[in-house]
């Protein structure tokens, strides 16, 4: 059965206002306030209505893929906005046009749908690091195509293309045992987002494999409850080592450790997870783990591409594997 296309007459009638109205709303014109303006747009994009000259252009909107960031991780860390730019250049090889748009705290927290969602401006969307439940949900319900990138969500059925969160951290974690580490800490919030557990679990799985000594006061919060960045206060009894689960943590780390009167390694080794940063020219070269976002990418463009062919395409959890990168910030204890 052929689905209705729906008109402006429809949105009206939903809205109990004029055509016109409707019209001027739609078209951005004066005449309609900002409030009703907004209401009417979101009804339209409800009801799936999509503007004449743009159902001329509707093979054209399948080529239009929405990248979704959230402003907390744009501004603390440029790990992600460096993600949409490879992403960006990934998806023009393939013909498609990538679109980004910063999702702002309070739209995040409310499940405010994107503009680019609302104005029926693309086919998918790419979301790129963790968000909160309830805009993912407004998500889902628009029924356009979801890939989440670089982070899980039990609560929904949506494609994801993940690291191996858990294996890093475990491998990370293994090397500094096998270089005589007995006592190692952990830098990050693990509440904050299932990536950062990932991390902290791959590192507390090598622990009691291993059974190797833990301590709660060594695992040391990175960032609050909304995300930002805060002091790294350093516990008085220190461990010989850090598993941070970032680079950018990792050198804030060693920052801390340097002004509380430390050397790294030569004091206490520290490692990072990523190597998607440059290596600050001032700074000792990291050991950390490496996250493969070339293949992460092209495994997230492959679901685009076959979701494009078959709506009901699903390909579910698809975990990438990286590797471990040795560098100076680890030292041997004989």
């Amino acid at each position: 059965m052929v689905k209705k296309q729906v008109t402006m007459k429809d949105v009206a009638e939903a809205m109990d206002v004029s055509i016109v109205t409707v019209s001027k709303a739609l078209a951005g014109k004066d005449g309609v306030s900002d409030v009703l303006r907004e209401r009417i747009v979101d009804k339209a994009g409800e009801l799936g209505y999509i503007a004449k000259g743009d159902r001329s252009r509707r093979e054209d909107l399948n080529i239009n893929i929405g990248i979704v960031i959230s402003e907390r991780f744009v501004s603390d860390n440029s790990f992600y906005f460096k993600i949409y730019q490879q992403m960006l250049m990934e998806l023009s090889k393939k013909g498609y046009i990538g679109i980004l748009e910063i999702v702002r705290r309070e739209d995040e927290e409310t499940g405010m749908l994107p503009n680019i969602v609302r104005m029926n401006s693309v086919a998918q969307v790419v979301i790129v690091g963790e968000m909160q439940s309830i805009f993912l949900e407004s998500l889902v319900q628009t029924g356009l195509g979801i890939t989440f990138f670089d982070f899980e969500n039990e609560e929904f059925d949506v494609d994801c293309v993940v690291s191996d969160g858990v294996n890093g951290g475990f491998l990370l974690t293994r090397y500094l045992v096998k270089n005589g580490h007995k006592r190692i800490g952990f830098v990050g919030n693990y509440k904050s987002t299932r990536s950062i557990l990932d991390r902290y679990m791959g590192y507390m799985k090598y622990l009691i494999a291993k059974e190797q000594i833990y301590d709660a006061k060594w695992t040391l919060p990175d960032r609050d409850e909304d995300g930002k960045f805060i002091e790294l206060e350093l516990p008085d009894d220190m461990p010989d080592a850090f598993v941070c689960n970032c680079d950018p943590v990792a050198y804030r780390m060693i920052d801390a450790l340097e002004k509380a009167g430390y050397s790294v390694p030569e004091d206490i080794s520290v490692v990072g997870y990523d190597d998607f940063v440059e290596q600050p020219s001032e700074e000792i070269a990291l050991t950390t783990y490496q996250v493969n976002t070339d293949e992460m990418i092209d495994r997230c463009i492959h679901i685009i591409e076959e979701r494009a062919k078959n709506k009901n395409y699903r390909r579910g959890t698809t975990v990438v594997y990286g590797k471990l990168v040795v560098r100076d910030t680890v030292r041997r204890i004989e």
